[in-house]
């Protein structure tokens, strides 16, 4: 049996994503992503570390950024969870700064939160029974939007009566994320929020923990993982990733910037889990965030494209590919896995990234791979949804578009 928990009715309240800002294996540009939709293979490694696995690590140059951020003397003992949402939100406030409001709502999310400072400190623990003083509050779970909140207060961006609230709802994280954002922001509690998804998860538990459910990629190919493939190739093909981002969320006031989004419709449910996955073959959360989402909608507006959470596994791929047909028919369809790899808790926003390049007129021709979805149309979306969805039986579904182009 499947449930949804609608809460409060549609709003007629227009709000705008405005300044988003990534980071992942493709880099952090728009640019970025359309070298990455034409590439002939995965920007992937295989560390000895982690056992020669397939793995999406930062680009190398927001690599060097992390490290310039982690010398600095205040940040020295932060996890690299923390660096990644650090780098995104300074450039989305810069994004924004011609129009930046009081920002009332930090709201981040993460899936496994400070994982490497964990794992570190633990097997410190276990080797000479002390850790390190930092140790606790560096791995609490609020840690990642304090210190985030702690920067933009040093930076005079934010009062220090800004809320600060740190989600974890495994791989739907930042899109919970946003729906605390939205929550602020409409109730009149924040002017504007910040909102967004960190991960840092290339580590070897991590990774662990995948093989341990079967579904970790040992693919060897140019690409490793391989979202709704076709029958033939219909093995699980997981593949992690790290990533960020953020965003601000600021109501529609009559003025737009360059690469804002406008929200146009949200939802979210739980269904009664069958397994240690929440997989359910009908893909039923899927269907009921994805109504959700587009009982939103205006007249008039339809997705052209969904941009599915689809990571690779067999089972939850052929579950949401199930729910977007019973919803949406034979749609076009499109992921970020095989590119950035699953990136958990920030999925969402990575997703956002590709819709916001699509939407800007980036060209998708498909899966580099033999797949199950049909091919986009010629005429550029108007509208996107993105399906993000987690262990426990959660999803959230999010449909946005180009604030101008939906005006014409």
């Amino acid at each position: 049996m499947a449930s949804s928990a609608r809460g409060a009715q549609p709003t007629s309240a227009r709000l705008i994503i405005r300044g988003l800002s990534t980071v992942s294996a493709i880099g952090d540009t728009q640019s970025a992503w359309a070298a990455a939709l034409r590439a002939e293979s995965a920007p992937c490694q295989k560390p000895p570390r982690l056992k020669g696995l397939p793995v999406f690590p930062l680009a190398g140059h927001i690599e060097e950024r992390v490290r310039a951020l982690a010398a600095e003397p205040r940040y020295q003992k932060l996890d690299r969870t923390a660096y990644l949402a650090l780098l995104c939100a300074r450039q989305t406030l810069d994004q924004a700064a011609v129009t930046l409001p009081s920002i009332g709502c930090v709201s981040i999310g993460s899936s496994r939160g400070a994982t490497a400072m964990l794992e570190e400190t633990m097997a410190g623990m276990e080797s000479s029974g002390r850790v390190p003083t930092h140790t606790s509050p560096s791995t609490t779970a609020g840690t990642l939007s304090s210190w985030l909140a702690q920067d933009l207060i040093s930076r005079h961006v934010v009062p220090s009566t800004t809320a600060t609230i740190a989600t974890s709802m495994t791989c739907s994280s930042a899109f919970h994320s946003l729906l605390v954002a939205r929550s602020f922001v409409l109730s009149g509690m924040a002017e504007t929020a910040l909102f967004g998804g960190s991960e840092a998860c290339l580590t070897p538990y991590t990774i662990a923990q995948l093989e341990a459910l079967r579904i970790y990629s040992e693919c060897r190919s140019a690409w490793p993982c391989r979202p709704c493939a076709d029958d033939d190739q219909l093995l699980n093909s997981v593949t992690l990733g790290e990533g960020a981002g953020t965003a601000l969320l600021v109501p529609y006031e009559g003025e737009l910037l360059e690469g804002d989004l406008e929200l146009l419709g949200i939802g979210w449910s739980m269904e009664e889990i069958p397994s240690a996955t929440g997989i359910s073959t009908d893909g039923a959360a899927f269907e009921l965030s994805m109504r959700q989402a587009l009982s939103s909608l205006a007249d008039g507006v339809s997705v052209d494209l969904a941009i599915l959470h689809a990571p690779g596994s067999r089972r939850g791929d052929e579950a949401e590919l199930t729910a977007v047909r019973s919803v949406l028919g034979n749609v076009s369809i499109a992921s970020t896995k095989h590119i950035t790899g699953h990136t958990y808790g920030a999925s969402g926003m990575i997703s956002l990234a590709l819709a916001q390049s699509l939407l800007n007129g980036t060209p998708w021709d498909g899966f580099p791979y033999p797949n199950r979805g049909p091919r986009n149309t010629a005429r550029p979306a108007r509208a996107i949804l993105v399906n993000t969805a987690g262990f426990g039986g959660n999803a959230i579904s999010v449909v946005v578009g180009t604030p101008s182009k939906l005006a014409n």
